[in-house]
Order: C-alpha cells, then sequence, then structure tokens
C-alpha cells in the first residue's frame, strides 16, 4: 500500500493536466552529479540542465531522471482542432487542483486510445462505408506467405432456418407434433487455397450436422498415370462421394432449402478415401471414380460403408448460348459394405428440425449396391431436373430388398437470370443476378436481384421383402430471393403425405450468407 499510494498520486497528477499545459513527467528534474569516482567510465547525466523541484501535487513520489521526450512527439498526441494557442499558465493556476482542471469536449475526442481531430472525420455514403468494409475484410481473409508459396482464403457461411407446420388427426397419431422453430441449419467455418503445387480446402460445421464436411488435399497440376495413361486429378482425404446431381451440387446451390427424399434417405454423403475426377475437352463430359471408407452418420450422408466403390458420369448432349441452353445426362454407381453389418434408411419430409417420417430401422446386411440416374435440362429462364435413385440390399433373412426414390422439380427464374452450370464437374453452381438489389420493392426487376419459383414432386418407397419402412410422397414449393450473389432468403411449402399415415402441412424459412 505504501508503494502503490504515491504511484497513484502521480498518475492522477498526469491524468489532471490542463489542456495545452506541460505535463509533469515533463518538469526538468535536478541534475544528479556523481561524486568524483577513479572509475574511467563516464557517468550519465540528466539532460535537463536546470535543476526544479518537483511539484507538490506528486506527493511523495522521489526525484527520478526522467527519459528525454520529444517536443514534437508531445504535441502531435494532443491534437486539437483549435490554432488558438494554449495560455501560459499563471500563479493563480497553480492553486488550482488538477483533477478539476477545465477540458473542452467539444474540440478533443477523450477514449481510452489516443485522442483524434473530429474535423478529419468526413461524410461518406453508406454504400462506400460497405465497400470499405467488405475490401477491409478481403485483406483479413486472403493471404500470400514464403514469397507465394502458400497462398489461402479464410471464411465462414451460414445458414439460419424458421420451421412452422401442423399434421391433421391421424398424423398425429403416428407423428410428434410439428412446432415452431428457428435453428441454425449450418454455420461453416472454411479455408481454401494452395500449398506449392497442392490445392487444399477444408470445411467444418457447427451447424445441426455439425463436422467436418471437406478436409482433403490435390494437385493442382497434372494428375495420377497409370502405365504412362493420364486418368485424371486425385484427391486424398475427407470428400464427398461421387454420387448423385443433387448431392454434387453444393447445399447453397440448391433449388430448395433441404434436398430430395431419394437423395437424403439413399445417397451416400462425405467419406474418407481417394478419388480420380476430370472433365473431357470443353467439359462435354465428366467423370469421378474413388474407393472410400467410414464416413458421417448424419442427415447429411444416408449410408456409412467399411470400404465402398463409388464413381459417377455426365455428359450434355447439348450445351449451346454459354449454357442458357442444355441438356444433361448422368449415371451413378456405388458398391458398399456397411458398417457393422448394419444398414438403415429412413427420411425427414425434406425439412430438417422435423421428425423422421419413414425408418427401415436395423438391418442386417453383407453389403448393398446403388444406382442412380439423373438428367437435367435448362432453356434460358427455365429449368428442370430429375433423378431416379435405388438401392439394392444383401440381407438374405429380409428377402433381399430393394429400395428406391425419384423426384422431379422445375424452376422458373422470373428476373430472367439462367441456373448457371459448372462444365468441370457436371453440376450447377451459385448463382450471380444480373444487378444487386437496391431498394425498393424486390418483385420490382428494375430494383435489382433475382427471384425464382421452384416446384417439386418427390417420393421414396422403403417397403420391400419383409422390411416395411414405409412410403412417403412430398409436394413442395420454393420461392427465393437472390439479393446478390452472397445472400439469399428463401421461403419455402412442403405437403408432407406418409402412406396411409395422415398428411401435414410445413412452412420453412431460411436466410444465408455465402461470400466469395
Amino acid at each position: 500500500m505504501r508503494v502503490m499510494l504515491p504511484m497513484i498520486v502521480l498518475i492522477l497528477a498526469v491524468v489532471a493536466v490542463p489542456a495545452g499545459a506541460q505535463s509533469p513527467l515533463t518538469w526538468p528534474l535536478p541534475v544528479v552529479t556523481p561524486a568524483p569516482s577513479p572509475s574511467p567510465e563516464p557517468t550519465a547525466v540528466a539532460p535537463t540542465p536546470t535543476p526544479t523541484p518537483v511539484p507538490q501535487d506528486a506527493g511523495d513520489v522521489p526525484p527520478t531522471p526522467a527519459p528525454p521526450v520529444d517536443d514534437e512527439k508531445i504535441e502531435n498526441t494532443a491534437a486539437v482542432p483549435s490554432e488558438k494557442p494554449s495560455a501560459e499558465p499563471s500563479a493563480a493556476d497553480e492553486s488550482i487542483p488538477k483533477s478539476e482542471a477545465e477540458t473542452n469536449p467539444g474540440d478533443m475526442a477523450f477514449t481510452d486510445y489516443a485522442p483524434f481531430d473530429l474535423d478529419e472525420i468526413e461524410y461518406q455514403p453508406v454504400k462506400s462505408k460497405w465497400k470499405n468494409f467488405t475490401n477491409g475484410l478481403r485483406g483479413l481473409t486472403r493471404y500470400s506467405l514464403f514469397d507465394g508459396k502458400v497462398k489461402f482464403r479464410i471464411g465462414a457461411r451460414f445458414q439460419l432456418d424458421g420451421t412452422a407446420g401442423s399434421g391433421d388427426a391421424k398424423y398425429e397419431e403416428f407423428y410428434l407434433p410439428i412446432g415452431s422453430d428457428f435453428s441454425v441449419r449450418r454455420f461453416e467455418v472454411y479455408t481454401a487455397g494452395r500449398i506449392r503445387k497442392f490445392n487444399f480446402n477444408i470445411r467444418f460445421n457447427f451447424g445441426a450436422d455439425w463436422g467436418f464436411n471437406d478436409a482433403w488435399i490435390e494437385g493442382a497440376e497434372g494428375g495420377l498415370e497409370v502405365w504412362g495413361h493420364y486418368l485424371g486429378k486425385l484427391r486424398v482425404g475427407f470428400m464427398n462421394e461421387p454420387f448423385s446431381l443433387e448431392r454434387q451440387t453444393g447445399s447453397y446451390n440448391v433449388g430448395f432449402m433441404e434436398r430430395s427424399l431419394p437423395v437424403q434417405t439413399i445417397a451416400p454423403g462425405s467419406s474418407i478415401g481417394a478419388m480420380v475426377h476430370d472433365s473431357g475437352p470443353k467439359g462435354r463430359f465428366t467423370w469421378a471414380a474413388g474407393i472410400f471408407s467410414v464416413g458421417q452418420s448424419n442427415d447429411n450422408s444416408a449410408s456409412s460403408s467399411q470400404l465402398s466403390l463409388t464413381g459417377r458420369g455426365t455428359y450434355l448432349l447439348a450445351y449451346r448460348n454459354e449454357g442458357r441452353d442444355l441438356l444433361h445426362v448422368g449415371l451413378s454407381l456405388s458398391s458398399r459394405s456397411p458398417t457393422g453389418g448394419d444398414t438403415q434408411y429412413r427420411s425427414r419430409p425434406e425439412a430438417r428440425f422435423v421428425g423422421y417420417l419413414v425408418d427401415t430401422g436395423n438391418m442386417e446386411a453383407s453389403g448393398n449396391t446403388l444406382q442412380g440416374l439423373e438428367v437435367a435440362a435448362v432453356r434460358g429462364p427455365m429449368w428442370l431436373q430429375a433423378e431416379f435413385i435405388r438401392s439394392k440390399v444383401s440381407a438374405q433373412s429380409l428377402d433381399n430388398p430393394t429400395f428406391k426414390g425419384t423426384y422431379v422439380q422445375v424452376g422458373w427464374f422470373l428476373t430472367g437470370e439462367s441456373k448457371p452450370y459448372r462444365t468441370n464437374s457436371g453440376t450447377f453452381e451459385r448463382l450471380r443476378p444480373r444487378t444487386k438489389y437496391t431498394k425498393g420493392n424486390p418483385f420490382k426487376k428494375r430494383n435489382g436481384g433475382a427471384l425464382e419459383l421452384v416446384g417439386r414432386l418427390s417420393r421414396v418407397d422403403l417397403t420391400d421383402g419383409l422390411v416395411e419402412g414405409g412410403e412417403l410422397t412430398d409436394f413442395s414449393a420454393a420461392l427465393s430471393w437472390y439479393i446478390n450473389a452472397t445472400a439469399r432468403v428463401e421461403l419455402n411449402y412442403i405437403y408432407a403425405n406418409p402412406k396411409n399415415q395422415g398428411s401435414a402441412n410445413i412452412i420453412l424459412l431460411r436466410v444465408q450468407y455465402n461470400p466469395w
């Protein structure tokens, strides 16, 4: 306490100095003249030539040599807009306690940091401020290290979902009531870039189906060659198995908030493995095939497997007008060995926060084989997409059941955009509205943004052999408002009809942000 009291008094003395007055830290202190010494080394002397007693306000702090202070730095630290010179302190001023010294907060902005000149703050439109903010974020999230040998970006994206609905009396005899809910569907943190001659991508989801979605690396140049024959680019790590057009299209770019019934019920998701992939000349055809092991066990993956061989091929029967007119076909195959000898298929009504309506339960199986057929077409602002997926399960005790599902969906961009297609992977990608939304009624084309209407019929059948998992049919409609290339608001309506178990009406609302 005896040590702290002088320090506190000294701090108060410094803080209470009036604007323009000389800080106590810069008052000259007595020159310390050392006694003669036989030592040849010179003795340090304080730079101030005139001794001055320590002010009374400083308490009993013993005089110590003050470090040299640059007068120009002191002047710049207290940047006051007024050009009037500070008056010299008079004898009367010395009698006023420094804690009561007057200041002019209109001229100086006092903060915990260095004060700044308020006159330097100029008017700037909100649009310009936002542009500066986004440019600043880009600078914080993009890096180039070691003379460009390592380049990467980091970022985050999210989807926020609201759910509401109700089922009829018969529906509620079999299922729990559908409650109102607002939840984080996805919140993903990612990094992607290049280390020397290798590309990498790491993505982790903190949302409902938390866990890694991607963690892979592949060569940026060349690829895998066998006996001198080029096979394609080699990717190793945790990745999406190449199966189904809708599964391969990113969750931020699909037509509805959730993927269709057969895709979420049967199609595999991300697994650990190695994959070879590439595209042909001008992207007219693509291929991808790999060997995979254990993967996710959540709604992002219909089945896990100890060992799987999965492949997908696509071909463009027509491609004109830079993709505004195209016809796409594809085929997917997967041979799987169920983890622990068990396989299970189940499905929600295309609403993540509503319970499962059909379920096979655990089935003891030695293997299962998946087949998928896909077709897609784009004609100006109109587009169509359809798939058929089947799973044949090797389970003699259950009479080797076969499960299947299909969907058809049609979309129309009211504002004239065309669904963008990526030729090097045979998938659809992010939409870029012709103009960004500015203000006013979003349903007026001149105000910018893009509007899309989509309808879908989706069905899955999990009853076959000795398994009665149920049948589910969904009729859905979606309205999407693309504010710009990164932000999207989506409204979905779903009429879910599990066979012989009533029906339900479900409304979903999503706000998503997916930066570049």
